[in-house]
């Protein structure tokens, strides 16, 4: 009976993939998926939204040319919260040009700790905001797997509404009444991964910097530097090993939404995004992706990470998180999966995340 049900199961799923992506005799050259999207989370609460994406290669037939995505996210939440994030990721023919776009406007309501690492998890406000932030990233290839370019990030926070006596308004933090920040700087990294979807093996290690000054239209001074280390290592048939390591480090007049701060669906997956937010962060996850049967993976993974005021003091108050997932094959010829998350957090609370890719 259990055999009959697996039949069934991989028959179904083989018919919806040959109509996503087509069959071996005659595959499809282009894709466009509709996924609906959930997850819960502690700024949120439930979150119910949509992504619709578009894979597709410059140069078709072409196995050495990347598959390039266009995908629209969008969101609304039980607090009433919404967001639409476009985000373009293109390889050029042979992966000469790499260009990367995100733009997000979100209407949203969230809490304000303050800035720091050690704020009580009840000390704490809640406030509204409007934002647009833009971030283009250009790379070209110099030598086989290492790009440099440049990157340029606009973000603007308006029509702010936040208590008049409250953390925000009277703990004269930079950018509380609304601020516009833009920034052009450069960026280089080197990209061995043998799947941009879900790699094998391989790295990828980018150093970028960003310079915001008001000839560029910003209303503060500052700079931004960051590090995203990746590697991946395979174990065994499809099963791997995957760890990353994010450093960022601001110095200057920064706005205080800008500030690197700890907590989303990507990295220390479950702490709400700005529980704890300074001048510098570092964090570090590994997680372990295997197979179990068809179509189906699970992962498990943990990360470990803090903000401080002061790079030498990084390692003071370090948060953790642990997690397990599920894994759902969406587009099998691309490595393409549907990401399903639970996330506990060292301070007992939880987090469930519903969406496409690996978070790293």
């Amino acid at each position: 009976m259990f055999a009959q049900k697996q039949y069934f199961i991989r028959r179904t799923l083989d018919w919806g993939y040959k109509i996503v992506q087509g069959d071996s005799t005659k595959p499809h050259k282009k894709y466009f998926l509709v996924i609906p999207l959930f997850s819960y989370r502690p700024e949120t609460r439930w979150n119910m939204g949509v992504s619709t994406s578009y894979i597709f290669r410059s140069k078709n037939n072409d196995t050495v040319t990347r598959p390039s995505a266009i995908r629209v996210n969008m969101a609304y939440t039980q607090n009433n919260q919404y967001s639409v994030r476009p985000q373009v990721e293109y390889f050029s023919k042979a992966n000469k040009i790499n260009i990367r776009a995100q733009y997000l406007f979100t209407d949203f309501t969230e809490y304000f700790w303050g800035v720091g690492n050690n704020m009580p998890l009840d000390d704490r406000e809640q406030y509204s905001f409007r934002l647009h932030r833009l971030n283009i990233r250009v790379g070209y290839l110099l030598t086989p797997s290492f790009y440099a370019g440049l990157q340029y990030h606009y973000e603007q926070m308006f029509d702010i509404n936040a208590p008049m006596a409250g953390i925000l308004r009277s703990g004269n933090f930079e950018g509380a009444g609304g601020y516009l920040a833009s920034g052009i700087g450069p960026t280089i990294y080197y990209d061995s991964r043998d799947n941009i979807f879900f790699p094998f093996k391989g790295s990828f290690i980018e150093l970028s910097a960003c310079f915001y000054n008001s000839a560029l239209g910003s209303n503060y001074k500052f700079t931004g530097l960051a590090l995203d280390a990746r590697k991946y290592i395979r174990l065994w048939n499809e099963n791997v090993l995957a760890a990353q390591l994010i450093w960022q480090s601001t110095v200057g007049n920064v706005p205080f939404r800008m500030l690197p701060a700890v907590g989303n669906e990507n990295f220390m997956r479950g702490y709400y995004n700005g529980r704890f937010r300074d001048n510098n962060l570092l964090t570090a996850q590994a997680e372990l992706r295997k197979t179990v049967w068809g179509p189906f993976s699970i992962a498990a993974f943990g990360g470990l990470g803090g903000v401080n005021a002061s790079a030498k003091n990084i390692f003071n108050n370090q948060q953790l998180n642990l997690g397990l997932g599920l894994r759902m094959k969406a587009i099998p010829r691309e490595r393409m999966n549907m990401r399903f998350d639970m996330s506990w957090m060292g301070d007992g609370s939880r987090a469930i995340y519903i969406t496409m890719n690996e978070a790293f």
